[in-house]
């Protein structure tokens, strides 16, 4: 069997369209799949981890992460037993005439559910042309830095249904799919950027309840706060201040996942104060934590 690849052709004149697009919280060692689906398939975890088969290719999705995958390609989610998972599911096409998005009966009757043999099986490829840089692969799984936010906006107008609610949504995943293409046209350089401030983001991610400045940051890496800063933002698409700032809304979100209020899960998270806690939250995500709690969905 041979792996499908898509030409996309050329990105500015490609017509996506939003299919359907949901928050899923899964239970422990809850599991979709093996199935393929009829168009294409972006999960991006907000909390917990996913164990995310494409066919022959296995990762642990951590949060701020992606996965993409195409028609005809099966593929399995696993919701871990020890962290389950929280993700944004979107079904889309990158070009279609009508804009218009799928009913969930839609969406499920779509769906072809497959033995675990046929995991091994080729995944469907697709790249876009960009004039001046030439093709550009979509890659199956990959780190997203600003996805959240356009996510969100996605499921309040899918939610919302008002008028011109379709027109909105092409026009919000146009910018998603834009932002996915030039993160990967910066990728070229990525790593060894990423290598350089690797002693920050350890630091970071070992002590996340540190109120961390970036002049004690760059400090560990060895450079100037303002060379520091410029690497950083270069290498995670973001400032060392919103790059913390985003972690400790991660552990906010899995905290209100788990605990059955959110005074507990202010609690945790750090806050001596309810009401701050609320407000930063709000600030950072446009949602309170009751409406996060409140919006999840399990498909």
């Amino acid at each position: 069997m041979y792996s499908q690849h898509f030409d996309l052709g050329e990105l500015s004149l490609l017509q996506p369209t939003v299919h359907y697009i949901c928050l899923t919280r899964g239970r422990p060692n809850r599991i979709w799949g093996p199935r393929a689906i009829p168009d294409c398939h972006l999960v991006y975890v907000v909390s917990g981890l996913a164990k995310l088969t494409i066919g022959a290719e296995e990762r642990l999705v951590q949060p701020g992460h992606c996965a993409f995958y195409g028609v005809d390609s099966v593929t399995q989610i696993v919701s871990t037993e020890e962290d389950p998972v929280t993700y944004y599911s979107l079904h889309f096409e990158w070009n279609t005439p009508s804009p218009t998005p799928m009913s969930l009966p839609q969406l499920l009757s779509g769906i072809r559910y497959t033995t675990g043999s046929e995991l091994n099986g080729p995944a469907t490829s697709y790249s876009v042309r960009v004039p001046g840089y030439g093709a550009v692969d979509i890659p199956h799984f990959f780190a997203f830095p600003g996805a959240e936010p356009m996510l969100l906006q996605m499921l309040r107008e899918y939610e919302a249904k008002e008028p011109g609610y379709d027109f909105v949504l092409r026009g919000l995943l146009g910018r998603l799919l834009a932002a996915l293409i030039r993160l990967q046209l910066g990728n070229t350089s990525h790593g060894e950027l990423a290598r350089k401030i690797a002693p920050a983001l350890k630091a970071i991610e070992k002590q996340p309840e540190t109120d961390w400045s970036t002049a004690a940051l760059a400090e560990l890496c060895g450079y100037n706060t303002n060379y520091f800063t410029g690497v950083f933002k270069a290498a995670t698409g973001t400032s060392p201040k919103s790059f913390i700032i985003a972690g400790r809304m991660r552990r906010a979100k899995k905290l209100l996942l788990e605990e059955d209020t959110v005074e507990k899960a202010a609690r945790k998270a750090g806050y001596t104060s309810l009401h701050y806690f609320c407000r930063h939250f709000k600030a950072e995500t446009g949602q309170t934590p009751t409406q996060f709690k409140k919006q999840l969905f399990d498909l």
